[in-house]
């Protein structure tokens, strides 16, 4: 089948291909400028109608336009009316989607950075510094473009730029050993650019251009293409690969408010049995991944992505709402652009849904061809409930807070067997973008209180802080150190606050943004993630994706893990305790910011309440 787009041979000579499969009519308008779109159009060229839903029109004059949008003429219930809109396969568009741009962002130079070190002309060009050859190789470490922004700029613009052009942000994040950053959703939300309300993006308008409000100065599609290409390129530069986070599970709004259901109507989403909009997203829609056609967009924006812009791998939000064999698909296809693509994401969906055979957590092996790839893999909430206390319904504690969930910590940290055949597989973490950061957590389960609003800080006396440092560092060292992938969201490495909000999607930027002076006044906090990443990433085969590795109860509380030349004692009680050196003759100290190995000079080694001891044999 020929695919939609636009072919740009020259200003006079382009090619349009649409695919419309309920159309009785089809037509291109064309626009000198973002001035015009409020205007009637410029021209219009109508389109014929081919075989496969498909309407084009070939070696058009576009001389003098910049922009474009497709005119359908759809049938909805009993009347027909026009729908014009944005090409969902345009990869360049004016501000808020309002038209799709003529341009091709592979050669023209409005689209590239200022000096730009990458080139954007198919696979040959593509680039991924991360040289691991496994997931377990791989620290994910999440972040949002505005959070992190603020780091930067005191102007509160939240610009991809702020961060690309930065000094500070990015060399944070390198200097903490991570390999991959997870961009928060950066594609075109819903939000139009003067709305200058927070969001964290799960709002999806258009899949395939870049978020306009985070865009510098943003006078067309080019400057979006450009900018958020310059962030990449930065991450890059710094050796740091970037995942993205795709929300392909729903749109945000059906009908008028969708340029899918304008382009198709209806043909985009799963529909019950009375012809309303299935809700297995939670967001009062979801996709028909099963469908042809849908399947096949979803599959070439995730192409774009990695093409257009050198992303190196995809989180999924709500990956229950799509099909087994559409992720296994998904992963087969991109492992051809490159060996080392990560794929992962939510193994749930947000409601009841209407998928078949979709993703789980119990069936995330089956995403994958064979175990000799790493394939699609998944978060395992089960791991972070044991660590901190489920969030969901109740507000409960986990081990770190004297909550012993022993059994389910050994099944964390040795990767958890019992539910995938592959390490990789399993993505480990005690915190992400939803729900409590992990300090406030920690914190509000020492003030007695499960509903908190304002700075936690301050309530906290000495003790209680140093008690919740221990806590958040022991809740790295059951993540870090276990078998599997390591996540970690940007901040919980110096102890971010979101002020008690366990629920932040629009809530201001005095909640979401990064208070970077965290840093420096927790450093212990921060030396100590910095050690012990700095171990796992020096000793690759005993932290990542050891099957030998075991790990038993010694007491309530108290777990020896044992894997390659390691030995690990783990003690979330409240009480110190002396356990044997195990033969080991090295102490691994990772509070200084590295992995320091120190002589071992007794038969047995104290472990301080709220703490880990990692031992070596010689």
């Amino acid at each position: 089948m020929i695919k939609p787009g636009i072919t740009i041979r020259s200003q006079s000579d382009v090619s349009f291909i649409a695919w419309a499969p309920y159309a009785r009519k089809a037509a291109v308008l064309l626009f000198t400028d973002t001035t015009a779109l409020t205007a009637p159009p410029g021209r219009i060229v109508e389109l014929d109608q081919r075989s496969d839903g498909l309407w084009g029109a070939d070696s058009v004059d576009c001389t003098g336009f910049r922009y474009y949008r497709y005119r359908f003429l759809n049938c909805s219930g009993t009347h027909e009316e026009f729908d014009d809109v944005c090409d969902i396969w345009g990869c360049s568009a004016a501000p808020d989607s309002a038209a799709s741009e003529l341009v091709d962002i592979t050669s023209d130079v409005r689209s590239y950075p200022a000096d730009s070190g990458e080139k954007y002309r198919g696979a040959k060009d593509y680039k991924n510094p991360w040289k691991g050859s496994r997931y377990t190789d791989a620290v994910i470490y999440e972040m949002h473009i505005r959070d992190w922004a603020h780091v930067e700029t005191a102007d509160g613009s939240g610009t991809f730029l702020d961060i690309a052009e930065g000094n500070t942000v990015i060399r944070h994040i390198q200097s903490l050993g991570v390999t991959h950053v997870q961009l928060l959703p950066c594609f075109d939300y819903a939000q139009h650019n003067d709305d200058v309300a927070y969001n964290w993006g799960y709002n999806p308008y258009n899949y395939n251009v870049p978020e306009g409000r985070y865009v510098r100065g943003m006078k067309d599609g080019c400057d979006a293409v450009a900018q958020f290409r310059a962030l990449v390129q930065a991450f890059h530069k710094a050796g740091i690969a970037v995942n993205m986070d795709v929300v392909y599970n729903h749109t945000s709004d059906t009908g008028r408010y969708s340029i899918y259901d304008m382009t198709a109507p209806r043909y985009f989403y799963r529909l019950k049995q009375d012809g309303s909009y299935s809700n297995g997203s939670g967001c009062g829609n979801e996709l028909a991944t099963e469908r042809d056609m849908v399947r096949t967009f979803i599959l070439e924006s995730l192409k774009h992505w990695m093409l257009d812009y050198h992303i190196n791998g995809f989180r999924f939000d709500l990956m229950g709402c799509h099909e087994i064999s559409t992720m296994r698909e998904i992963y087969s296809e991109l492992k051809k652009i490159d060996p080392n693509v990560m794929v992962y994401g939510e193994p749930w969906t947000g409601g009841e849904s209407l998928v078949r055979n979709g993703v789980s957590k119990e069936r995330i092996d089956e995403c994958s061809l064979s175990d000799d790839e790493d394939g699609v893999a998944c978060f395992g909430d089960s791991y972070r409930d044991a660590i901190k206390g489920a969030e969901f319904l109740c507000f409960n504690k986990g081990e770190v807070q004297g909550v012993f969930n022993d059994v389910a910590i050994c099944e964390g940290l040795t990767g958890s067997p019992h539910l995938t055949r592959r390490m990789g597989r399993i993505l480990n973490y005690a915190e992400c973008h939803d729900n409590y950061t992990l300090f406030d957590k920690l914190a509000m389960v020492h003030l007695g209180t499960t509903c908190f609003s304002g700075n936690l800080f301050a309530r906290l006396n000495d003790d209680s802080l140093n008690t919740v440092k221990k806590e958040d560092v022991l809740a790295a060292g059951y993540v870090i150190l276990a078998q599997g992938v390591p996540f970690l969201d940007g901040g919980q490495e110096f102890l971010r606050t979101k002020r008690g909000d366990s629920n932040s999607y629009q809530s201001s930027d005095e909640v979401n943004g990064i208070n970077f002076s965290f840093a420096s006044e927790y450093s212990d906090v921060l030396d100590s993630y910095r050690g012990l990443l700095a171990l796992r990433a020096a000793n690759r085969d005993a932290f990542g994706a050891n099957r030998e590795a075991f790990a038993h109860i010694l007491q309530p509380g108290v777990i020896e893990y044992k894997t390659g030349t390691f030995t690990v004692y783990f003690n979330a009680t409240d009480s110190d305790i002396v356990l044997p050196a195990d033969g080991c003759s090295i102490r691994v100290n990772v509070d200084s910011g590295s992995a320091k190995e120190i002589p071992l000079l007794a038969g047995s080694v104290g472990v301080d309440a709220k703490s880990f001891v990692i031992l070596k044999r010689g």
